[in-house]
C-alpha cells in the first residue's frame, strides 16, 4: 500500500531511510520507495526536500531523507572562451550547473546531449561521466 507523507520535520528518530537524487529532491510531487521497501508519495508545499528531513507518513512510519549520488558530467575546458560558451549553452537550457575554475559539472540529462557530444569531440576538453554528489551553484532550477 502506498503511504502518504503528511508532515516533514527534523530532529526526530526515524524508522527508515530514503535515498533521493538532487533532481528528485527538487520535485514538488514525488513518489518513491524507501530502503525498507515502503512506497510513498509526497506533495511538498513552498519548498523542496533537504538532506536529513524526516518524512512522516499517515500511518506514523518515518523516513530520513539522504542524498544519493547523481550521474553527472564533469567538463574541464582549457580556455576561457570555450568555458564561457559551454556555460552559456547549459544555462540557456535552464539546467542546474556547478561552475568551478576550468570545470563545469552538469546532471546527465538528455537535453544536454548535443553539448556533451561537442565537448567530447574537442581534443582540448576533458569530459568525464561519473557518479557523485551534485551541488549546483546558486538557486538552480528556480521558478520564474
Amino acid at each position: 500500500m502506498i503511504q502518504k507523507v503528511i508532515n516533514i520535520t527534523k530532529d526526530i528518530d526515524s524508522d527508515d531511510v530514503v535515498e533521493l537524487s538532487w533532481f528528485d529532491m527538487q520535485k514538488p510531487n514525488l513518489s518513491a520507495v524507501s530502503n525498507s521497501g515502503v512506497e510513498f508519495m509526497i506533495k511538498v508545499k513552498f519548498t523542496h526536500l533537504h538532506e536529513n528531513d524526516i518524512l512522516v507518513c499517515e500511518d506514523g512510519h518515518t523516513m530520513q531523507v539522504k542524498r544519493s549520488d547523481d550521474e553527472v558530467y564533469e567538463i574541464i575546458l582549457d580556455n576561457s572562451l570555450d568555458f564561457a560558451r559551454v556555460a552559456y549553452e547549459v544555462g540557456n537550457r535552464h539546467q542546474p550547473v556547478c561552475i568551478e575554475e576550468n570545470k563545469i559539472t552538469v546532471l546527465n540529462d538528455i537535453s544536454l546531449s548535443d553539448i556533451i557530444e561537442n565537448c567530447e569531440k574537442d581534443e582540448n576538453t576533458i569530459v568525464s561521466k561519473i557518479k557523485k554528489y551534485f551541488k549546483p551553484n546558486g538557486k538552480a532550477h528556480h521558478v520564474h
